[in-house]
């Protein structure tokens, strides 16, 4: 998430979209709605939960993602519900606000006058 808002705004390092590219890559081809939250070095599946902070921090990806897919990633953000558990309403929540935010475009600098 950290690059692509980097990349959506300033864009000086020019390996950011070819980043996003490959996670994005990586999450569709585990499933759009079915990829794990954790995961080994090796790509190997180790956590099954579809968590609303990764869901929500791999739609801000398409901020500098440049392949199809990554419309998709936006889409699953919108389709997300809310965080309501107890184990995600705070951090997958606050993630998911602020994935909101950033992918509607109001997530903003806001320059002193």
């Amino acid at each position: 998430m950290n690059w692509s808002v980097d990349w959506a705004w300033w864009r000086k390092d020019p390996r950011e979209p070819e980043l996003s590219n490959r996670i994005q890559t990586f999450f569709a081809g585990e499933g759009l709605t079915t990829y794990g939250n954790i995961y080994s070095l090796d790509g190997k599946k180790v956590g099954n939960s579809h968590a609303a902070g990764l869901v929500s921090t791999n739609a801000v990806v398409s901020l500098a993602a440049t392949h199809p897919v990554a419309k998709e990633f936006v889409e699953a953000l919108w389709q997300l519900p809310v965080p309501h558990t107890v184990g995600d309403r705070y951090y997958g929540g606050l993630l998911y606000l602020m994935s909101l935010l950033h992918c509607s475009g109001e997530f903003r600098i806001y320059e002193p006058r």
